[in-house]
């Protein structure tokens, strides 16, 4: 049975039967989640508080859980060296921008609460906040990614085999509130005949990226590694930037903690490129006069409704109506760059065609 805790001052509890819902160790790429939902939620927030009296040990793990939830959003919003300038905010203010707790499971005791939450944030009121400040932040999120790890304990390659370290490592990583969003293969038959250890251990990604279309993605992060003495050495290659990190190595009490510390670093560090692309100062933005191209009715509505998917995009007004296009004007917060970066990963293109502009969907073999 699943909550929903809205927040209008005091929050009111509201059932909702469904399906227990269990946080899977990693992320799966769901396309009728709103990208702003996504962005804004932070999920699986786990608690566990014991006090006098059942109530008081709730009310405590509520409030811890919105603290760190507010942390994670921040992180994953905002780059370091902006985070700074904002100040310490309590309970109540960071209260006031959240617009719901849902709770995914929960048990309590006479003196015990243990819950899972997901907890999200209105994004007006939060992007609204950090512009005060004049800190830039994320408005969009970052394409899926198929991870693939082909990982070497003594002399044993694991890439598909059942791995219990492997398990244990990516059950303590958050893959769930990341810019990006990451999916692991299942292992099928098929897949383990497409995709060997020794391609994914050479960051040779063909198999690897057509393995990703089947997932709806678009993207890979190979990586490989190897623990020996104690001491973890690894690399990756991620196929957007088409390049393959430098060795590093780490050393750690254990396996299975040294691959979970790889883990974060790799994801952070993926997350920072991205944030660097995605980052929006609301103080910056404009205007823009486009053709739309209307010899397809689906086509045209197919763009709009694009359009009014896009983060950053504010207010919208047709301007004129016609054969072969039709003419739109809106507003957009941030760079031209950053507004080009995000029609993209709509499935929007914005072309020359004279001295005029055309927005139109992307052709199908533009849209890796």
């Amino acid at each position: 049975m699943r909550k929903l805790l809205g927040n209008k001052s005091l929050f009111q509890l509201i059932m909702v039967f469904s399906v227990i819902w269990c946080a899977p160790s990693f992320a799966q790429v769901t396309e009728t989640e709103d990208p702003l939902d996504r962005l804004f939620t932070i999920k699986a927030v786990e608690v566990d508080e014991t006090a006098a009296r059942a109530s008081v040990a709730r009310e405590t793990a509520l409030a811890k859980a919105e603290l760190q939830a507010y942390a994670v959003l921040l992180r994953k919003l905002t780059q370091p060296e902006a985070r700074e300038r904002l100040p310490m905010l309590s309970r109540q203010e960071i209260q006031a921008m959240i617009s719901g707790i849902e709770v995914v499971r929960e048990q309590s005791s006479s003196r015990r609460y243990l819950a899972t939450l997901n907890i999200r944030f209105e994004p007006g009121l939060v992007s609204q906040f950090l512009a005060q400040y004049k800190v830039p932040h994320v408005l969009g999120t970052g394409r899926g990614v198929l991870v693939l790890h082909a990982h070497k304990r003594s002399f044993a390659g694991i890439l598909w085999e059942k791995d219990p370290t492997l398990d244990a490592s990516r059950a303590d990583v958050d893959w769930l509130n990341r810019i990006r969003q990451y999916v692991f293969p299942v292992g099928t038959v098929e897949e383990r005949a497409a995709v060997t250890f020794e391609e994914v251990a050479s960051f040779d990604s063909q198999d690897a990226l057509a393995m990703a279309r089947s997932y709806g993605v678009s993207s890979v992060l190979l990586l490989r590694s190897v623990w020996h003495n104690g001491r973890l050495t690894y690399s990756y290659f991620a196929s957007d930037e088409k390049i393959s990190s430098p060795s590093d190595s780490l050393v750690a009490d254990s396996e299975d903690a040294a691959i979970t510390q790889m883990y974060d670093v790799v994801l952070d560090r993926i997350d920072s490129a991205w944030r660097a692309q995605l980052l929006v100062d609301t103080g910056v933005g404009g205007a823009l006069d486009v053709l739309v191209p209307t010899s397809k009715l689906t086509d045209y509505n197919l763009v709009i409704s694009r359009l009014a998917d896009v983060s950053l995009i504010g207010e919208r007004e047709t301007l004129e109506i016609g054969l072969p296009f039709s003419q739109i004007r809106f507003r957009y917060a941030g760079r031209e760059d950053q507004l080009r970066l995000a029609l993209r990963y709509a499935g929007l293109s914005l072309e020359k065609y004279g001295e005029k502009t055309v927005l139109a969907l992307r052709s199908p073999e533009n849209n890796n």
